[in-house]
């Protein structure tokens, strides 16, 4: 599962809210045709149409500037794909996805002409050196020919107008083959590739809308658990795992776990033909892999992925580490429902002007520079995050009735800033092109996974929450890496009394780094989890089985497995628990992608260990990725300038390293607390 950084969801596969009434699930033909969001799909079907005629069979010809302009168009018609409204219901949903793939559908030329120029190899020739062929002799007429369509499109990707749209490019490079290798291209023929892309329809994404459908089910909670919260739906699904109430928590836990179990069967179908048909798909077009088909998407492969999560499983004792420490703190054991039980007294709530004087003293003790470009944004961002906040702000009254809820009060306006701050240091990459887990992600009102593009912004977020724990911690007990800045805020003014005192401080850095903590190892570790047993799936296939043994009840026991390893005796798992991967986005909406969330975690982690260890050396480097274009570098590029390689498990123990600090500086605020 896949959160947004300021709401970690251990343990919970699926929303809470994705089991809720959401109304009728009945919209007539004649409503949805009338609708303004068929209408705009009309608009929409005409610009697609008018694209297509500038640009089949021209792309060949196009300068870089031309290019560029086409690119631009081509993702300005994505952006207008993914912002027509939400559906409200599953029938209205399908309705708009059908139509949006058809009108895609059309712009698959693009793609497919720009993918026709070869790729250059990984330790290919160099650019312009004639190259021998496999059997000794010079390049043919042919092979040339190859050549100077692959020098065109390395040479556009170059070109400064192509800057925005480079990553997009180096991935088109990446996923064809070399002109000096044979090497099974895995893009066939425009009519084919149509004809492919409408069929998904009516194979694995109906079998997904199928998996959706079946779990947005109304009867998943109990009555007295929505009773008692009283809250709107859409605050209550965040609620739940955080609620100050064990005998809440435990059942809605048990009852979200009784609608998996009643649904495992079906999903086990879904998920082992979803499966074949991933496999399918990979063979014929010519990857090793499932994982490869997926991943080559993104510049990565199997290799990349299976380094990342043998790094995390060496240090699974850190997840055990820190539940151990709350259930010390806690006076009790922690149930796989507890892992966001609150722990600690809440925060008195900020207001915009205090959080952004805290965010604007960190930056300042961080980078001035970074500070300088920040300021202009910080009152603003500040208003918006309160904004953003009003549909799920409580009052003091409510607030108070779930004592020490993580995440809530003075901690989440801070939060919130700096997600919005992060986005205008450095904007998401441009989306230049949806996939169809992507598209259909897009169409529907349940989706909680964010597109893969905005692991850069996360990474970042996350970043820069460590920047502002550091100042917190400092203020609050000093610090052998910061010392005790003063607090200042854009305008020069003194933060309110409150802040500076030293319990004032604490409180905050303590509920900052809970909040922290939990969303980070439920980012690395428990989304690592997702990706081993995605792993296991897939090499392992469809085994056939003895003993009346099903599918569903061998992945089951297979989650098992991994759990129990990830929680030790740290843990109480809850045998509800293997049923969890019924609900599980990652498996069944979007394959390979629950990496993504411990990529982010552990390029933040690894980007603060090089800021402590050499900050005049990683400053030049953050600065230059600041200021780079957002969608000119690839994700190996951007590890790389930030020092944060990660395709080895050596530099992923780096990183955890730095996770394993911030559990160590926790304990430390804990031991310095006066109310503990």
């Amino acid at each position: 599962m896949v959160f947004p950084a300021s709401e970690p969801s251990f343990g919970l596969p699926y929303r809470y809210a994705t089991l809720l009434p959401t109304g009728s699930n009945h919209v007539s033909e004649t409503e949805s045709l009338r609708s303004p969001e068929f209408d705009n799909l009309d608009d929409l079907g005409k610009q697609v149409q008018q694209f297509a005629q500038r640009y089949r069979g021209q792309v060949a010809q196009l300068s870089p500037p031309e290019l560029a302009v086409a690119l631009q168009e081509l993702a300005e018609l994505t952006q207008r794909m993914q912002g027509i409204p939400t559906a409200d219901s599953a029938e209205a949903a399908w309705q708009r996805l059908e139509r949006i793939i058809a009108l895609q559908s059309q712009l698959l030329f693009f793609l497919l002409e720009l993918q026709s120029l070869p790729a250059v190899a990984a330790g290919g020739p160099e650019e312009g050196v004639p190259h021998e062929g496999q059997d000794g002799a010079m390049p043919t007429a042919p092979c040339r020919e190859l050549h100077r369509w692959h020098e065109r499109l390395v040479d556009a990707h170059v070109e400064p107008e192509l800057q925005p749209f480079r990553q997009f490019l180096c991935r088109l490079l990446q996923r064809t083959p070399s002109p000096w290798h044979e090497q099974q291209s895995h893009q066939q023929l425009e009519p084919l590739e149509r004809l492919l892309h409408q069929q998904y329809l009516t194979g694995r994404l109906a079998w997904r809308q199928l998996w959706q459908v079946t779990l947005n089910s109304p009867a998943a909670l109990p009555d007295h658990t929505l009773v008692q919260l009283g809250t709107p739906s859409h605050w209550r699904e965040q609620s739940l795992p955080t609620h100050a109430s064990a005998e809440i928590r435990w059942a809605a836990y048990q009852r979200l776990g009784q609608h998996l179990e009643a649904h495992a069967d079906l999903g086990g179908f879904i998920l082992s033909t979803l499966i074949r048909d991933h496999l399918w798909e990979a063979q014929w077009r010519g990857y090793d892999s499932a994982a490869d088909l997926y991943l080559a998407r993104h510049g990565l492969t199997q290799t990349f992925l299976e380094n990342l999560l043998e790094g995390i499983r060496d240090r699974l004792d850190l997840f055990q580490r820190y539940y151990r420490l709350k259930s010390r703190n806690m006076g009790r054991s922690i149930r796989i429902c507890d892992l966001r039980a609150p722990w600690r007294d809440p925060v008195p709530p900020l207001t915009p002007a205090e959080a952004t004087s805290l965010i604007w003293a960190a930056l300042q003790d961080f980078c001035p520079e970074c500070a300088a470009q920040a300021k202009p944004w910080l009152l603003e961002v500040g208003a918006i995050a309160t904004e953003a906040d009003k549909p799920t702000r409580v009052s003091e009254t409510e607030s108070s009735s779930r004592p020490g809820e993580t995440g809530s009060g003075g901690s989440e306006l801070l939060l919130k800033t700096l997600a919005t701050l992060s986005r205008r240091l450095r904007p998401e990459d441009p989306q230049v092109w949806l996939d169809l887990e992507e598209m259909q992600g897009a169409t529907q009102p349940w989706c909680s996974l964010p597109p893969a593009r905005t692991w850069g912004v996360q990474a970042h977020t996350i970043f820069l929450q460590q920047i502002l724990l550091d100042h917190l911690v400092a203020s609050a007990v000093g610090s052998p890496r910061m010392g005790r800045p003063a607090l200042y805020d854009p305008e020069g003014q003194a933060v309110p009394h409150r802040w500076r005192e030293r319990s004032g401080s604490l409180k905050l850095a303590q509920a900052l780094l809970i909040h922290h903590l939990e969303a980070q190892l439920q980012a690395v570790f428990y989304q690592g989890l997702i990706g081993r047993l995605e792993l296991l799936l897939y090499r392992s296939g469809i085994p056939e089985w003895e003993n009346g043994v099903t599918y569903s009840s061998w992945v089951s026991e297979e989650w098992l497995k991994l759990c129990q390893e990830l929680c030790g005796d740290a843990v109480e798992l809850l045998p509800e628990h293997q049923f969890y991967w019924v609900g599980m986005p990652e498996l069944f909406l979007r394959p390979f992608s629950a990496y993504q969330a411990s990529l982010a975690s552990l390029v933040a982690l690894a980007c603060h260990r090089r800021y402590h260890d050499s900050p005049r050396n990683f400053l030049p480097h953050y600065l230059r990725w600041l200021a780079s274009p957002p969608g000119s570098l690839t994700l190996a590029e951007t590890t790389q300038m930030l020092q944060a390689d990660l395709s080895d498990p050596e530099g992923v123990l780096q990183a955890l390293e730095e996770l394993e600090h911030w559990i160590e500086t926790l304990e430390k605020l804990l031991e310095e607390d006066p109310d503990r």
